[in-house]
């Protein structure tokens, strides 16, 4: 049996009992499990040859003291808390699950389109408070979708959009063929979308890429959605764009930090949900099983 600790609260999350759920699974695959945190792990790492990692940091202090380790598995995709080139050097495999959350994104970053032209927040909170004020808002119904990194996620997001008549533009570092999605550059997406929604990893080059530079390339009245990662963004830059009126709204599910953040959530015209984006039963679940396969997988050198 070989010892694999899982540190993520987000492995069973929604499941009454995580551990019972899944241990006849571990089990029939030479897996020996333990559920502990990041900190526990670092203390008592003997023996432990896989970690599944969430948004903990897996950097070169959590490498040096997990002596042992063989195989550390991102549960999701994005892989911006982990140092790969220190765990290479120590000799661990790093690996995610590509794609494996696309559905459930495209589906909030859809949803944040909605709530935001059509001002369901507001409406919902009128309706609550008694008073059942009629706004009028707006619709996506044919409007310009520009979607930044045309990915797994991006694909989706546009092959839902165009249910909508949308008209999808799509910008990515490198060259694509999507079907529904027009090629073009960012200065040219950023002027003719009525939506923005963004959908790349976040890495040291791309660090605030949308800057108030860029906002102010933006299409006067357009909407900003991010599911991709908070500090792609500058968060302050964006606020001073909603304040001031250039953007008629935004949908967040993740932000650069909560501090940051807190201009934003003074807007009334922003959607703040907290980097959820995959937590769906569904989704979870099939991330869940998938996960233990290709850890015993890796583990077994396959």
């Amino acid at each position: 049996m070989k010892k694999v600790a899982v540190i993520t609260t987000a492995f069973g999350y929604g499941l009454e009992d995580r551990a019972f759920t899944y241990a006849a699974t571990f089990t029939e695959l030479g897996l020996d499990v333990w559920y502990c945190t990041r900190e526990q792990l670092m203390a008592h790492p003997e023996k432990v040859k896989g970690v599944i990692v969430g948004v903990e940091k897996a950097d070169k202090a959590f490498f040096d003291a997990c002596v042992d380790l063989d195989v550390a598995m991102k549960f999701g995709v994005g892989l911006d808390n982990f140092d790969r080139e220190y765990a290479r050097q120590k000799g661990v495999v790093v690996a995610n699950l590509p794609g494996i959350n696309s559905d459930a994104v495209a589906e909030l970053a859809i949803a944040l389109m909605l709530s935001v032209s059509r001002q369901i927040c507001t409406l919902n909170q009128e309706c609550k408070q008694g008073t059942f004020t009629q706004l009028c808002s707006h619709s996506i119904l044919g409007k310009t979708l520009g979607i930044v990194g045309v990915g797994s996620i991006g694909i989706k997001v546009a092959k839902i959009a165009q249910a909508f008549n949308m008209k999808c533009l799509g910008y990515d570092m490198f060259p694509f063929i999507a079907e529904g999605i027009q090629p073009i550059d960012l200065d040219s997406l950023l002027r003719e979308s009525d939506i923005i929604s963004i959908h790349i990893p976040l890495n040291e080059a791309n660090y605030h890429m949308f800057n108030a530079q860029r906002f102010a390339s933006m299409k006067s009245g357009s909407i900003l959605i991010n599911t991709s990662r908070g500090g792609i963004v500058d968060e302050q830059a964006l606020a001073q764009a909603v304040v001031d009126g250039h953007l008629a709204g935004v949908g967040l599910d993740v932000f650069e930090s909560k501090e940051t953040v807190k201009p934003l959530l003074a807007c009334e015209s922003v959607v703040c949900t907290p980097h959820v984006a995959a937590y769906t039963h569904e989704t979870l679940r099939h991330m869940e099983l998938t996960i233990i396969g290709k850890m015993a997988g890796l583990l077994a050198g396959n």
